[in-house]
């Protein structure tokens, strides 16, 4: 079995959550240790811990939990210790040359919630089926930890083909926030050329992208803000002095109706999703509490304003129809980003000699959000050039799904682009 292959597979087994991937970083600095690669950046020399502080803290006892979990599963323990408890990898390899310098991302997070998996599938026929309950790899991160992996095994292997740097960042926690942000705060965007990043299974002319074919950029990304809202209310017996009660959970529902009834926006693309209701304590008893998880996400900062604007006019509704109070806790916000043309055409360009690419689009479709737009505007607004190629494959079902599986040979022809783009602008 090819390496690529056999990576992508052992991650998809070991799948691990936004800030608990410590037997993912571990394994990757471990393996890119193996093919020479001398300045690799793990625990808090990748992220910024202060960036974390709020409202995602990672505390002693949840990277202890995280270590121990990972020397279980099979990690080296002195790259677990390494690590600290901090997911998240950074490889440079300097070829000595004046040349470029390049930054390419590869998420490695899984997402939260369980594996479906028949007798049928190609995980539990192969024997990779997530182990770790509560976890799955249903977004293709474990491909492209895997992709990142290969590259760095070719670069390596023929650095004199090569000038100038290349940094290979394995990132934490795609699926929620802060992860990029994190990496961005510790400098390692500082003074890149060029960005690239990829992504399985995407989309163009809003159509899934099968095998041998390829988007070479997208820019339709949606920016996107979480928040935890919670009603504070004044519990009280239903058959008692009910008066005296402020109904909590029907402040929060009458929220969630409200939320989904904003209009979409005219100018481009907005999306508003309650994820989540948790509130009250029995059944004869006025619910005292209850928090929604919500996010809205806006194609251009016009839309974003305008949704932020009638989620806090709803929020505050709900209250003053209810007589209570609510606070929230903000997750920050992921920008909206969009691709470079000039970094597109060479894409393009490397695709074409590239021959498992049959099918070439210039432009793509995200339709959502990726925090990847963080890094992309750092080096954009710096004066360099970004790009998040949308790679075609066949999947046994759409991304996010349970049961999400993909064509493995994708994986090398992915690598085969990356490496033909990185040679046409050195040649540049």
């Amino acid at each position: 079995m090819k390496d690529i292959i056999k990576n992508r597979r052992e991650f998809h087994k070991y799948p691990e959550k936004s800030w608990d991937e410590v037997r993912t970083s571990a394994r990757i600095a471990q393996i890119l240790e193996s093919y020479g690669i001398k300045d690799i950046f793990m625990g808090t020399e990748a992220v910024n811990k202060d960036t974390l502080k709020y409202p995602i803290e990672l505390s002693p006892k949840r990277r202890e939990d995280n270590m121990k979990r990972a020397v279980l599963q099979g990690a080296d323990e002195e790259y677990v210790k390494r690590t600290d408890g901090y997911p998240g990898v950074v490889a440079v390899i300097d070829t000595g040359k004046s040349g470029p310098a390049f930054a390419l991302r590869f998420d490695i997070d899984c997402l939260p919630y369980e594996e479906e998996c028949d007798i049928e599938a190609p995980a539990q026929r192969d024997g990779y089926k997530s182990v770790n309950t509560g976890c799955t790899h249903a977004c293709g991160h474990d491909a492209h930890a895997a992709i990142g992996l290969e590259l760095a095994r070719r670069i390596t292997e023929n650095i004199d083909r090569y000038k100038g740097t290349i940094k290979l960042i394995f990132q934490p926690a795609e699926e929620t926030t802060l992860g990029a942000e994190s990496i961005v705060d510790k400098g390692h965007l500082d003074n890149i050329d060029y960005f690239l990043a990829v992504h399985l299974a995407l989309s163009a002319e809003n159509v899934p992208l099968p095998s041998h074919t390829l988007a070479c950029g997208v820019k339709d990304f949606m920016s996107c803000r979480a928040l935890d809202v919670t009603f504070h209310g004044k519990a009280a017996h239903p058959c008692g002095a009910a008066q005296e009660g402020r109904n909590a959970l029907l402040a929060a529902c009458s929220a969630a109706l409200n939320l989904h009834s904003i209009a979409h926006h005219e100018k481009g693309l907005c999306r508003v999703n309650v994820g989540k209701i948790e509130g009250g304590v029995c059944t004869n008893t006025i619910a005292p509490e209850c928090t929604i998880e919500l996010e809205y996400r806006g194609q251009y900062k016009e839309i974003t304003e305008y949704l932020r604007d009638r989620v806090f006019d709803i929020l505050d509704g709900s209250a003053l129809a209810y007589g209570l109070k609510y606070s929230y806790i903000d997750h920050g916000e992921v920008p909206a980003g969009c691709s470079d043309d000039e970094l597109m055409e060479t894409v393009q360009q490397a695709a074409e000699n590239v021959p498992w690419f049959e099918k070439i689009y210039f432009e793509g479709n995200l339709g959502g959000t990726d925090d990847a737009a963080v890094m992309m505007n750092k080096v954009q607004e710096q004066g360099g050039l970004g790009v998040y190629i949308g790679i075609g494959t066949d999947i046994t079902n759409p991304l996010h799904h349970p049961a999400f599986d993909f064509d493995e040979e994708c994986l090398e022809a992915t690598v085969d682009l990356l490496e033909e783009t990185i040679k046409i602008l050195i040649m540049n």
